[in-house]
């Protein structure tokens, strides 16, 4: 009989599920809603990530499967009692599933950053700098302590963020139409985004009640596309938020000795598509710690992957016990 582990990256806005055999090979993935339990109400979470297992079992109905355990790297989850109501209802779902595939097995929640590490790194060691709609930077010990500087959301932090970025985007539109800041390639580009004719009506459109953090976080793709044309206004507070980030950045590697020679992963859409946000990340974090190697995830397995490697990893830890 084939053994198998599954892996869950659960998110506020999406969720991320695998399933992958004892050598590895990926078998089976399966997206769903988000899972957040601060993003949407607690009994919605459940139900989805309920769904999304569903789903992805359902996609191996054809094989005599036997999962030994399941790893779900929860955005947001980070109490005692949040990570026992998942624990809780991930077990129940194993032990009244209908799916031949799935029997009581193992469960384990751990944090979004050990998955993401796990991918990239093949183990749970180091320090992960996320900058995606959010931000926030994780540390994890040899000895498994777990530390985190930032994630404070958007009206706390978010340093380094594409919500940041986007507003000081929106910012900088304004600041230049009243004479602040000079011409900005980024007033054509955000007026033609929404459908506006003047920098005035962004004003009367950002505060509508359906406008959201993501609508904000979402304008950063089109900082990011006026400071690789050379937008000088654009490029300055890229800059800025990221030397931003990298001062996070440093208040947690300072916090253990260990962090100040890691591999530093570099996580997020940020990273991913800005290559001067990415450059003076590393520039600055690097003029304070010149022994971290950095690593961008672009080319790793995605954290749910991440997260079936660690239930792997796990389950075999607790069969040599």
């Amino acid at each position: 009989m084939l053994r198998v582990y599954a892996g869950i990256d659960g998110g506020g806005t999406n969720t991320d599920a695998a399933i992958i055999s004892e050598s590895g090979e990926l078998l089976a993935r399966f997206s769903g809603g988000p899972t957040n339990p601060h993003s949407v109400p607690p009994d919605q979470a459940i139900s989805e990530l309920r769904r999304v297992l569903d789903g992805l079992f359902n996609l191996r109905t054809d094989l005599s499967t036997n999962c030994e355990g399941i790893c779900l790297g929860m955005s947001g989850v980070d109490s005692i009692q949040e990570r026992q109501m998942i624990a809780e209802a991930v077990t129940d779902y194993t032990k009244n599933s209908l799916h031949q595939s799935v029997k009581a097995c193992p469960v384990w929640i751990v944090s979004e950053g050990e998955i993401a590490l796990m991918a990239v790194l093949g183990h749970t060691q180091g320090v992960l700098c996320i900058s995606g709609t959010g931000s926030i930077v994780y540390g994890f010990t040899p000895e498994g302590a777990r530390y985190r500087a930032g994630g404070w959301g958007h009206l706390l932090g978010d340093e380094g963020s594409g919500y940041r970025i986007g507003q000081r985007a929106l910012q900088a539109v304004m600041q230049s139409h009243d004479g602040i800041l000079p011409p900005t390639k980024l007033t054509p580009l955000i007026l033609q985004e929404l459908g506006l004719h003047s920098p005035i009506e962004l004003k009367m459109k950002v505060y509508q009640s359906d406008w959201g953090k993501s609508d904000t976080a979402s304008l950063a793709r089109l900082a990011v596309d006026a400071g690789e044309h050379g937008d000088d206004v654009a490029r300055a507070f890229i800059t800025e938020e990221a030397g931003q980030l990298a001062n996070t950045a440093k208040a947690l590697i300072a916090r253990h000795i260990t962090f100040k020679s890691a591999q530093v992963v570099l996580s997020g859409s940020l990273f991913r598509h800005s290559a001067l946000f990415r450059s003076e990340f590393i520039h600055k974090l690097s003029a304070t710690y010149g022994e971290l190697g950095f690593v961008q995830q672009d080319n790793a397995p995605p954290p749910a992957v991440g997260a079936a490697q660690l239930a792997k990893m796990r389950c075999s830890l607790h069969g040599s016990l």
